[in-house]
């Protein structure tokens, strides 16, 4: 929606794409560096021992059907609500990231690691790091201002 005429030039996508590297090892770093991040093997590990407790509960549901202990309405039940908080803390466990971040982000800080990404890839660890790119325009000079997710 320039007002002016002619027109203003868009941003060509290999401009875009080349500050948008510029800014991803620029500011990756300093952004990773700032968080206090809990060390993600404990979190997971806290996580995957709660989904082993709650299907040990769950193998046991039998037996205290069989002996009486457990009606069979009560122990639909309560199989069904083991499974829906099981599947709850998968999801959670689904959610964290795979690796360190700290880590990921010294590695991804270098141009070469995006030039060498195929286009799918590369989109796909842009998903993972920025939440929006801010174009901020200025006459001829474009500038971009990356939001990570974190």
């Amino acid at each position: 929606n320039c007002p002016k005429n002619p027109k203003c030039k868009a941003l060509s996508y290999e401009r875009g794409l080349e500050l948008t590297i510029e800014r991803i090892c620029q500011d990756l770093p300093q952004a990773v560096s700032g968080l206090n991040l809990p060390d993600l093997q404990i979190v997971k590990r806290g996580i995957v021992e709660e989904i082993n407790k709650k299907q040990e509960i769950l193998l046991q549901i039998p037996d205290l059907l069989t002996s009486g202990i457990l009606d069979l309405e009560t122990a639909d039940l309560r199989s069904y609500k083991l499974r829906i908080e099981i599947a709850h803390l998968q999801g959670k466990l689904a959610e964290l990231p795979p690796v360190n971040l700290k880590e990921t982000a010294q590695a991804v800080c270098i141009p070469q690691f995006w030039l060498d990404l195929s286009e799918t890839e590369r989109r796909f660890y842009f998903r993972e790091f920025i939440k929006t790119i801010e174009i901020i325009r200025d006459g001829d000079n474009w500038e971009l201002k990356l939001i990570f997710i974190f």
